[in-house]
């Protein structure tokens, strides 16, 4: 009889949306001019927002942005350690794709661009963040840095025992997202529009819309 090797309950992680975003980078008037359409025809206006709604999300599940400003969780089961895989709801990986370069002094948080870190939880127990880490807002994804000389908040051995909430996004506003992105989106809309009927998905628009080569310049790569 073969031996299994044992579960490790650490080596799970979560990450979710908390509040998603009060606009849309673009309107469905954008779509109507892209296609031509007659703007003051509001009779398709709510079949065009949710393609642009479903243009929004599969442009940040493939790119990792978040566009208009939403707040996000990750949920870790213990601070930076060995390189055990974790699941985000997209891709599976190891732990250490959260850590810059492996290295156990910080963490990335998978949206970006990072607005700032709302607040850190360990055991329940409000960490705070400015005494115990540096927010790194300027690269791509944002890090969460401990400090030097800082140590990590004790967490025992729990399922969930660590949770980071932050805020992503360009702006509150449309005109705060890259023009090439709302073009992105806009194309990727109008073509889910055009093809209607025809079992056109959200990662079809993003491939054959022109969209993709719009936004690849957009993923973050490790250097």
């Amino acid at each position: 009889m073969a031996l299994r090797n044992p579960v490790n309950y650490r080596q799970y992680r979560g990450h979710q949306r908390v509040t998603g975003p009060d606009t849309e980078p673009v309107t469905a008037d954008e779509v109507k001019e892209q296609l031509e359409l007659d703007t003051s025809d509001t009779s398709i206006d709510t079949r065009l927002e949710l393609y642009i709604a479903a243009a929004r999300e599969q442009a940040e599940a493939v790119t990792g942005l978040a566009l208009i400003t939403q707040t996000w969780k990750l949920t870790l089961d213990h601070w930076p350690n060995a390189g055990e895989p974790w699941w985000d709801g997209v891709r599976q990986g190891a732990i250490t794709d959260l850590y810059h370069h492996g290295r156990p002094s910080d963490i990335l948080l998978p949206r970006y661009p990072l607005q700032s870190v709302d607040s850190v939880t360990a055991d329940g127990d409000n960490v705070t963040v400015a005494d115990t880490f540096i927010e790194d807002t300027q690269q791509q994804p944002g890090r969460l840095v401990i400090k030097r000389g800082a140590a990590w908040p004790v967490v025992l051995d729990n399922a969930n025992g660590v949770e980071i909430e932050y805020t992503a996004g360009y702006g509150d506003n449309a005109s705060d997202v890259h023009a090439t992105i709302r073009l992105a989106l806009i194309q990727m809309a109008a073509h889910m529009f055009e093809h209607r009927g025809d079992g056109c998905t959200s990662e079809d628009a993003y491939r054959k819309s022109g969209a993709k080569a719009m936004l690849d310049r957009y993923k973050a790569y490790e250097l």
